[in-house]
């Protein structure tokens, strides 16, 4: 092929922006000349041409833009998704992944030197990725076998072999790749390719499709596309199973009372179907199986919201109290949508209900954002959560906490809304990913949301009057310029999106002199009522609050900026670490070597985490390692330490920790500039991953000046 990886990026680039660019933008990006960038851009222009498609579109002063025409958009998605022109090398995450989905879904032994050629790896290297495989399935009751020339198969109980498979396919396949994947029948990556052809290899997607749209109607609900995509993976996979192994069965569940409910005469019909469309005869325990899945689905919409044992008076109390408990805790009356609130929980809750009780674990792919940037909200809802524990008879996972944390956030910010410019929501993980894409939306621009759809139900949109599409996905059948593509916890990126086609609502931006004013002032009210153990730690939580609360990007208006202490010298990446200690030392040790602080300064923030605890763990994977200025600082300074395996520091809801940011401040005030847009930096989510697993410096320090302005 023509291309080479640099040509590739540049298409890549051309196509997130889908606006004109300028060659001395892409030159700077790439470091390279104008002349370089044009030489490449002709390469790409004579690449287009020979596989039937127009020249790029140029305009003067404007720069130039790929045509957004379908089938172009379509020839690019598959030219990038399978067929790069260099070697593809797969991650150390991307082989495991595979490696263990495959062997898995294997009733016969297979050879490493399948692996070896698949992957394009050599034996020694498959058989270590085995060894962290065999680690991670003990963990769940499964063994690999090892038989010598033979190759290698998992052994264990038939549900903790789907179980894992389930587990690793919601972490490896996103519920975006799979809608995609029915749709179009092909993948956007290598990996998936991979995963998608072990996963659905012999398998009618189409049928499956088909039977679970049916069954929709049935019930009169509207699946989540999560939901969807978790329903058609079992069913793919029950079939493979069952295709494998003819004895296979799983442990019967005791749905109690449900053998007459309808979705259990439904998931019978569907067996039924299943049964003569594949020519197999599927063990009665299935049946339970896709009924808890059928009661456990998130939706999106439903016109009963009330039946069985979730129904009564009983959930729509539970759902009252914990919205009044919200209410008293955030201060704010939801007042004539009071009602609408608790249906909401109620909708949500009901699937919920099934799913805690049968222990059929949800991930939520929202969880690391809201905890990081509404970890307030997750805690005072773990808080009021405790109703509805006592209701069911068991604890609430984290994850399914972190949903019903959507709807209270949601609740809250659209406690004083203002609507103008209609808006219709696409989301593919239910209806409170939804809503707070909705309130998010709505708290920063004057709009209405005229409904919410899954990204199949876009047909729907003929029948509604809106003037905008905005989605957390994307809808493989329309084109990209005609909606808006989101992520679901907005960033400054999507902001700035959303502000060329919303008006938006004006707010006074504070400046960092006030902002550090304000911590100031709240130093000195701590200060005369409390016994502050650290007071640089409670400016640094003071401040990060304040950015978080923001969600801006602040003006420029104190003395050291960020970049001005994060240079490259200070930076490392994928440290090993042993241990909490070691990483605090490890992340000090450039500050030693440049003679900045003195080893009592270490020693002072040890002291400090063994008898007040692992305070420093300020939002989940973070630790903002620091003392006092006078015990051993020489030199205002900072490091940024990655870490390759996290290690815990013992904070019950920040552990394990990714990232060690060591602050040496000389004074009180002289870092607090640099300190606010590190925290601006941790409130954007996407940013904050990309520096966590940031593979050079040089991608490190670009996002350190995006917030040194």
């Amino acid at each position: 092929m023509e291309l080479n990886k640099s040509c590739i990026e540049i298409i890549k680039y051309l196509r997130e922006k889908n606006d004109y660019v300028k060659v001395q933008d892409l030159a700077e990006k790439y470091k390279l000349t104008d002349r370089a960038i044009r030489y490449k851009l002709d390469k790409i222009e004579s690449f287009l041409v020979n596989n039937g498609f127009q020249y790029l579109d140029k305009q003067h002063l404007k720069g130039i833009k790929i045509l957004n025409e379908p089938k172009l958009q379509e020839f690019l998605d598959e030219f990038l998704g399978t067929h790069t022109p260099y070697k593809y090398v797969y991650s150390k995450n991307e082989r495991f992944e595979f490696m263990l989905m495959k062997t898995l879904q294997s009733n016969k032994p297979i050879k490493l030197s399948y692996f070896e050629s698949k992957l394009c790896i050599s034996k020694n290297t498959v058989s270590k990725e085995f060894e962290t495989i065999e680690t991670w399935l003990y963990e769940r009751g499964l063994k690999v076998i090892r038989k010598p020339k033979v190759g290698v198969i998992i052994e264990g109980d038939e549900k903790a072999k789907r179980d894992a498979i389930m587990e690793i396919t919601s972490e490896t396949i996103t519920t975006e790749d799979i809608v995609n994947y029915v749709n179009k029948k092909t993948s956007k990556s290598k990996i998936n390719d991979l995963q998608f052809e072990t996963l659905f290899s012999n398998i009618d997607i189409d049928f499956i499709d088909r039977l679970i749209k049916n069954t929709e109607i049935e019930l009169n609900k509207e699946f989540s596309d999560e939901a969807y995509g978790s329903l058609i993976t079992h069913i793919a996979l029950m079939i493979k199973r069952i295709e494998l192994n003819t004895n296979v069965s799983l442990p019967p569940l005791k749905l109690d009372k449900l053998e007459d409910d309808k979705e259990y005469v439904i998931a019978q019909n569907m067996l039924i179907k299943i049964e003569d469309h594949y020519k197999i005869q599927v063990p009665k325990e299935e049946v339970s199986y896709i009924t808890l899945h059928l009661l456990g689905a998130r939706v999106l919409k439903t016109n009963d919201i009330y039946k069985d044992e979730c129904n009564s008076d009983d959930l729509y109390n539970i759902c009252k109290l914990m919205s009044e408990e919200i209410e008293k805790i955030y201060n704010v009356n939801f007042g004539v949508k009071r009602n609408k609130v608790i249906e909401g929980l109620v909708l949500h809750l009901r699937p919920s209900i099934y799913r805690i009780k049968f222990n059929l674990n949800l991930i939520n792919p929202l969880y690391d954002e809201i905890r990081l940037n509404y970890n307030e909200l997750f805690l005072n809802t773990k808080l009021v959560s405790i109703y509805l524990e006592n209701y069911i008879g068991k604890k609430i996972d984290d994850h399914e906490t972190s949903y019903i944390a959507l709807h209270f956030g949601a609740a809250i910010r659209n406690a004083k809304e203002n609507k103008i410019t209609k808006i219709v929501l696409v989301c593919g993980t239910g209806v409170g990913t939804a809503k707070m894409i909705a309130s998010q939306v709505e708290d920063k621009f004057n709009v209405e949301i005229v409904d919410t759809l899954a990204s199949r139900m876009v047909n729907k949109l003929n029948t509604m009057e809106y003037d905008l599409i905005i989605s957390s996905i994307d809808i493989p059948e329309m084109k990209n310029d005609t909606y808006i593509k989101i992520s679901p916890i907005m960033t400054k990126k999507d902001y700035d999106k959303l502000s060329k086609y919303l008006n938006v609502k004006l707010k006074k931006e504070s400046s960092y002199e006030e902002d550090i004013s304000l911590v100031n002032k709240l130093m000195s009210i701590v200060n005369k009522y409390c016994t502050i153990n650290d007071k640089e730690q409670l400016k640094y939580e003071f401040m990060y609050e304040l950015k978080r609360e923001k969600q801006q990007f602040p003006k420029d208006s104190f003395s050291y900026n960020l970049k001005d202490l994060l240079t490259a010298e200070f930076i490392s990446l994928n440290v090993e670490c042993r241990y909490w200690e070691e990483a605090i030392r490890n992340g000090m040790s450039v500050l030693l070597e440049k003679n900045f602080v003195m080893n009592t300064y270490e020693e002072a923030v040890i002291n400090s985490l063994k008898e007040i605890g692992p305070y420093m763990v300020v939002a989940p994977g973070i630790v903002l390692s620091h003392s006092k200025p006078e015990n051993g600082v020489n030199r205002l300074s900072m490091s940024l330490m990655t870490i390759k395996n996290p290690v815990k520091f013992g904070s019950e809801f920040n552990d394990p920790v990714k990232l060690l940011i060591t602050i040496a401040p000389k004074d009180s005030e002289s870092h607090l500039k640099a300190l606010s847009q590190l925290m601006a930096l941790f409130t954007n989510s996407e940013d904050l991953k990309k520096v966590m697993s940031g593979k050079s410096k040089e991608d490190i320090i670009s996002i350190i000046n995006k917030y040194s302005k």
